[in-house]
C-alpha cells in the first residue's frame, strides 16, 4: 500500500518526510534516477529519428522499434530492482494505452483481409512501438519528480538543433546541401509539414521558459532567442498547417498556464514574431532562396543576407527581452489591470474580424459569393505551387479534399473492418478520379477509418483522446506556478500535434508523433511536488517472473520489427549488385539473396520483383514468371504485380487477357497502364492484318521499368519516391 505524505512540515522535521518514515514503516523511497534515465533515452530516440529522415521507412524505423524494446526491458528491470518504484497514472491514461494496444491487435488481425499485407505488418510494428513509447513515458513521469521540466528542456534543445540544421541549408548552402533540390525547408525530417509540427511542439515550451521569473535571466533570454529561431524556421517550411498548429499551441499554453503570466506571454510571443520578421522577409523575397534547383554558389550571397538578418533580429530580441525582464521588477502585478488589457486585446481582435467580414461583403462577389468561391478553391483538385511563399495565404487544400473523399469512399465500402492497416496507397488507385499520386489521405482519422474501419478508428482515436484527457487533467490538478506552466506547454504541444493530425499523415512519421506521446506520457505519470509516494518493498520473485515474461514478449516484438527490415536490406543489396554489367556469378548470388529475402518476409512482394528481374537477366524466364505469380498470391489486389506479369505471358493467352483486365480494374485512372493495355489489345488484332492495312508496324508492348534500389514505387505510377520523404506524402 502506498503512503502519501506532505512534502512540507512544520518544526525541525527532516526536509524529506519520506526519508523519516522509511525506518518507521519499512519502506524504500523511490529514486528519481530511473525516471530521468528513461526520459533521456526517449529524448535520444527522438533525436535519432529526427536526423534519420523522420524515422520513416527501413531500416531506420526498425532500429527505433528495437530501441524501444531495449528501453522497455530496462524499465521493467528497474522496476524489479528498485522496490520503491510505482507506476501511477490516471485511469484515462491506462485506458488510452490499452485502446492503442487494442488498435495494434486489430491491425495485426487485419492481416487476414488486408490488400497490402506487408504495409499492414509495418503499421502493426509502428503502433506497438508507439504503445511502448507511451508506457515508458508514463514510467519516466512517475519515477522522476522533475520529469516535466527535464523533458521540456531536453526537447526544446533538440528542436533548436533541428531548426539550426534546417536553416543551415539556406544560410550556408555550400556546407549543408539539403536545399539543393527544393527551396522549401524539410530536412532533417525530409517532409516540410513534419518538420513544422516538430518545431511547433517546442514553441510553447520556450515561451514558458521566457516568461518564467523563477529561472535565471540568461536562461530566459536563451529561451526567447530559441523561440525566434523556431519561428523563422517554421515560416520557411511554408507549412500552413504548421502556422495553424503554432497559433493553437501558443493559445492553449497561455490559456492553461494561469492568469499570472498571460499578458507577459503574449508580449514575449509578439516580440519573438517581430524579431523574426526581417529574416522571414529575406527568406520569402530572395529569388534564389525561393526557387528550386539553384546552384549553391548562386544562393550563398542571399543565404549570407538571411543569416545576417537572423542574427540582427535575435540580437534585437535579446535586448528587448532584457528590458522587459528588468521592467517586471518595477511594475507590480495588477490582476485588474491585466483583465482590462486582455479585454481590450479581445475587442481589437473582434474588430479586425468584423472588418474582414465587411471587406468580403463589399467585394465584387459579396459575402456569400466570396465564401462559396473559397469553398470551391478548397475542394477543387489542381496542381498548385508548393514552393511559392504566397501559398501561406492560399485557401487551396493542397488536393486534400479529393483524398479525403477517396478515404471516405473506401470506408463506406468496408465500414467495420476496413481494407487492412496501411492499405491506402492501393485504395487510392481504385477510388481516385484524377492522376494525382499519394500514399496517405492526409488525415489520420480518415486513414484509420479507410484502412481499419470503424473498429480500428474507435480504438486508435479513442486511445489518443484518452491520453489527451489524462494530460489535461494533470495540468488542471497542478497549482498555478512554474510547474503548471511547463505542464501546460507540454500539453499544448501534444494538442497541436493532434490538431495537425486532422489534416496530415504525421502518424506514419515517428519523429513527428513520438514527442506528443512523450509529453502525454510524462504528464500522465507526473504528480504534484507537494506529495511523495512511498511504497513497501514487494515480492521480488513475482517481479523476476514478470521481467522474464516481459523480456520474452519484447524479444518477439523486436524480431517482428527486425525481420522485414532485414529482408528489405537483402532485396536492395541484390538489386544494387546487378546494376551495370554483372558477371554470371554475381547474378547467381544476387538471385539467391533476393530469394532469401522473399522467404524471410513472407508478406512483401518487393524481393519477388527483384528476384524475377534477376532471373529474367539470367535467361530463366519460367523462374521469373514463378516469382511474379508468387507475388500475385501475396498481393492479388496490387495492379503493379499484374502489370509485371503481362510481358511474361504468351500474347492472347487467357492469363494475359485476365492480367490486362485486372490492371484496368485496380488502377483505372493510370494513363500509363491504360496505354499499355491499349497497345496489348492492338497487338491481339493488329491493323496490319486487315484487308485495308498499310503495313505500318505497331510498337511492341513495353515491360514496366524496374524500380531503382532503395526506392519505394507507387504502384502503377511509373514514379519512385524515397520512403519517408515529403514527396511520398505529396500534397502540402
Amino acid at each position: 500500500m502506498a503512503v502519501t505524505v506532505p512534502r512540507k512540515t512544520s518544526g525541525a522535521a527532516s526536509p524529506d518526510p519520506a526519508a523519516d518514515l522509511d525506518g518507521l514503516i519499512g519502506v524504500r523511497r523511490a529514486s528519481s534516477r530511473p525516471g530521468a534515465l528513461l526520459g533521456a533515452a526517449l529524448l535520444a530516440i527522438i533525436l535519432y529519428a529526427a536526423f534519420d529522415d523522420g524515422g520513416a521507412g527501413y531500416p531506420g524505423e526498425a532500429r527505433l522499434q528495437i530501441a524501444f524494446v531495449l528501453v522497455a526491458v530496462i524499465a521493467v528491470a528497474l522496476w524489479v530492482w528498485h522496490g520503491g518504484l510505482r507506476l501511477r497514472a490516471p485511469v484515462a491514461a491506462w485506458a488510452g494505452l490499452g485502446l492503442l494496444a487494442g488498435f495494434a491487435v486489430w491491425s495485426g488481425l487485419s492481416l487476414g483481409w488486408s490488400i497490402t499485407p506487408s504495409e499492414t505488418w509495418t503499421q502493426l510494428n509502428r503502433t506497438i512501438a508507439y504503445v511502448l513509447a507511451g508506457a515508458i513515458a508514463v514510467a519516466a513521469g512517475a519515477w522522476n519528480r522533475r520529469a516535466l521540466s527535464q523533458v521540456a528542456a531536453g526537447y526544446a534543445g533538440i528542436a533548436i538543433v533541428v531548426a539550426l540544421y534546417a536553416l543551415g541549408g539556406k544560410v550556408v548552402p555550400q556546407l549543408i546541401h539539403h536545399t539543393d533540390d527544393f527551396s522549401r525547408l524539410r530536412a532533417p525530417l525530409d517532409y516540410w509539414n513534419a518538420l513544422a509540427i516538430f518545431l511547433v511542439m517546442a514553441v510553447p515550451i520556450l515561451l514558458r521558459g521566457a516568461v518564467d521569473s523563477a529561472i535565471q535571466t540568461r536562461l530566459r533570454l536563451g529561451a526567447l532567442a530559441g523561440m525566434g529561431v523556431l519561428i523563422v524556421t517554421l515560416g520557411l517550411t511554408l507549412s500552413r498547417g504548421g502556422v495553424v498548429a503554432v497559433v493553437l499551441a501558443v493559445g492553449l499554453c497561455i490559456g492553461l498556464a494561469g492568469e499570472g503570466a498571460r499578458l507577459r506571454s503574449l508580449g514575449f510571443a509578439g516580440m519573438a514574431l517581430l524579431a523574426a520578421a526581417p529574416a522571414l522577409a529575406v527568406g520569402f523575397g530572395a529569388g534564389d532562396l525561393t526557387a528550386n534547383g539553384v546552384p549553391a554558389g548562386e544562393r550563398s550571397g542571399e543565404g549570407a543576407l538571411l543569416g545576417v538578418a537572423l542574427l540582427v533580429g535575435l540580437a534585437t530580441l535579446v535586448l528587448a527581452g532584457r528590458a522587459a525582464i528588468a521592467a517586471e521588477a518595477r511594475i507590480a502585478p495588477d490582476p485588474a489591470r491585466s483583465r482590462r488589457i486582455g479585454r481590450a486585446l479581445l475587442a481589437a481582435l473582434t474588430a479586425l474580424a468584423l472588418l474582414g467580414v465587411g471587406a468580403m461583403a463589399v467585394s465584387e462577389r459579396g459575402l456569400t459569393g466570396t465564401i462559396s468561391h473559397q469553398a470551391d478553391v478548397f475542394t477543387t483538385a489542381k496542381e498548385a505551387s508548393r514552393f511559392d511563399p504566397s501559398r501561406l495565404y492560399s485557401t487551396n487544400s493542397g488536393n486534400r479534399w479529393v483524398w479525403w473523399e477517396e478515404a471516405a469512399g473506401a470506408w463506406s465500402d468496408q465500414p467495420l473492418q476496413g481494407w487492412g492497416a496501411g492499405s491506402f496507397a492501393l485504395l487510392h488507385l481504385r477510388y481516385r478520379e484524377n492522376d494525382l499520386q499519394v500514399l496517405q489521405p492526409h488525415s489520420v482519422p480518415l486513414q484509420f477509418l479507410s484502412e481499419t474501419g470503424l473498429v480500428g478508428a474507435v480504438l486508435a482515436l479513442g486511445g489518443l483522446a484518452a491520453l489527451l484527457l489524462a494530460g489535461l487533467g494533470t495540468v488542471r490538478r497542478l497549482s498555478p506556478g512554474p510547474e503548471r506552466g511547463v505542464a501546460a506547454a507540454l500539453f499544448a504541444g501534444a494538442a497541436a500535434w493532434a490538431a495537425q493530425a486532422l489534416y496530415e499523415w504525421t502518424y506514419d512519421i515517428p519523429a513527428a508523433t513520438l514527442p506528443a506521446l512523450l509529453f502525454l506520457g510524462v504528464l500522465a505519470g507526473a504528480r504534484p511536488r507537494e506529495t511523495l509516494d512511498v511504497t513497501p518493498p514487494s515480492t521480488t520473485g513475482l517481479k523476476l517472473g514478470a521481467l522474464a515474461a516481459a523480456t520474452l514478449l519484447l524479444c518477439t516484438v523486436a524480431i517482428s520489427a527486425g525481420v522485414p527490415a532485414w529482408a528489405d536490406g537483402k532485396s536492395d543489396a541484390a538489386a544494387r549488385a546487378v546494376s551495370g554489367k554483372p558477371s554470371a556469378a554475381t547474378l547467381a548470388d544476387a538471385d539467391a539473396e533476393a530469394d532469401l529475402a522473399a522467404r524471410l518476409d513472407p508478406l512483401t512482394v518487393e524481393p519477388l520483383y527483384t528476384a524475377a528481374a534477376i532471373a529474367a537477366r539470367r535467361g530463366r524466364f519460367a523462374q521469373a514468371r514463378r516469382y511474379l505469380l508468387e507475388a500475385l498470391e501475396r498481393e492479388p489486389e496490387n495492379p503493379a504485380a499484374w502489370l509485371r506479369l503481362i510481358p511474361t505471358e504468351e500474347l492472347g493467352s487467357p492469363v494475359a487477357r485476365f492480367a490486362v483486365q485486372r490492371v484496368l480494374d485496380l488502377d483505372p485512372r493510370n494513363r500509363r497502364t491504360s496505354a499499355l493495355a491499349s497497345i496489348y489489345l492492338l497487338q491481339l488484332t493488329p491493323p496490319a492484318a486487315s484487308a485495308t492495312a498499310t503495313g505500318t508496324p505497331l510498337p511492341t508492348i513495353i515491360p514496366p521499368e524496374e524500380p531503382a534500389a532503395g526506392t519505394a514505387t507507387t504502384p502503377g505510377s511509373g514514379t519512385t519516391t524515397t520512403p519517408g520523404s515529403g514527396t511520398a506524402g505529396n500534397g502540402d
